[in-house]
């Protein structure tokens, strides 16, 4: 199911090619990224409150990051498996 991606596909009208595969790989490297800098962000205004508030801030910021990744993940699977169903039904009879 591995696609290749290039700029023109953006903009084919027929839709014969789908672009959302590729650019879901790029948008959870994204998500990821910024979900440890909200993660990082919570910590240092943690530490910024004294000892117990980074500790909970390391502790609660890392539970919502957890969060954060693991519900884009289940959202992103999701439109994968639409992918999946339309391809697996485009070779029924």
């Amino acid at each position: 199911m591995e696609q290749k991606f290039s700029p023109k596909d953006v903009f084919d009208l027929t839709f014969t090619k789908f672009v959302t595969p590729v650019v879901i790989k790029i948008a959870y490297i994204v998500v990821l990224v910024f979900a440890g800098l909200i993660w990082l962000t919570i910590i240092f205004a943690g530490f910024g409150n004294g000892f117990w508030g980074g500790l909970g801030g390391i502790v609660f910021g890392g539970l919502a990051f957890l969060m954060m990744v693991l519900l884009y993940r289940i959202m992103f699977e999701l439109v994968m498996v639409i992918f999946a169903i339309k391809t697996n039904t485009d070779r029924l009879p």
